[in-house]
């Protein structure tokens, strides 16, 4: 499903399946397009951060562990 940014009168983006976003912003129309490319591809909308702040503080405390 190709997405499609066009310029009229502000920016759309379309897809085969229809309209998806009418008069937004450039940066907010190509957010759109890869939102939709990644939902084509598999991506799955949980709601969750990709990595929680604990896990990224214990490999921070793993790595400074190791430099010593």
């Amino acid at each position: 499903m190709p997405a499609t940014i066009r310029k009229v009168d502000g920016y759309s983006v379309r897809t085969p399946h229809g309209t998806k976003a009418k008069k937004t912003t450039l940066k907010k129309a190509v957010a759109q397009k890869r939102l939709l490319q990644a939902v084509e591809h598999g991506w799955k909308p949980t709601g969750k951060k990709t990595r929680s702040r604990a896990s990224i503080k214990a490999a921070k405390t793993m790595i400074a562990k190791a430099r010593r």
